[in-house]
């Protein structure tokens, strides 16, 4: 069973890898149109893709390896905000600032109100640094759990 949750985490580390290249990519794409009002359809489809990288960012991190991670540890259970404080004791980002990520991620995948959309990319922007700087921290961390379970 554990072989398996570690084979898992590999591929889990893989995709956040990738997930992450991609909201830097979206990113250097997007940083001049934050703000600009009546964007044509490419401009704004950038700007979906970048809200859309960053959500899926969050959930590989949050939903999925941070919980696969605790699963591994034997420390699995609980909410989301448990496993927020536990990347936070683990130092891997601040839990406010996974919160934050966390509520907008739950935004765009609701928000359907498009006067609201220049405000939400805006937050993308500012928090998208924050949710970049997690990813290392966490892939060393999971790397020297994997180093531990010899193939």
């Amino acid at each position: 069973m554990m072989r398996e949750k570690i084979e898992l985490l590999r591929e889990e580390l893989m995709g956040l890898q990738l997930a992450a290249g991609h909201l830097g990519y979206s990113m250097e794409r997007c940083h001049n149109l934050i703000g600009q009002k009546d964007l044509p359809p490419e401009q704004l489809e950038r700007l979906e893709s970048l809200t859309s990288r960053f959500a899926r960012l969050a959930d590989l991190l949050i939903q999925r390896l941070f919980r696969l991670i605790d699963e591994v540890e034997l420390t699995g259970g609980g909410s989301i905000l448990d496993r927020i404080y536990r990347a936070e004791k683990r130092g891997w980002a601040n839990a406010t600032d996974l919160i934050k990520i966390r509520e907008l991620r739950n935004l765009i995948a609701h928000e359907y109100a498009t006067e609201k959309m220049p405000e939400i990319y805006i937050a993308v922007m500012a928090l998208s640094p924050a949710l970049l700087a997690t990813v290392p921290k966490v892939i060393a961390y999971a790397g020297n759990i994997i180093q531990g379970y010899p193939e």
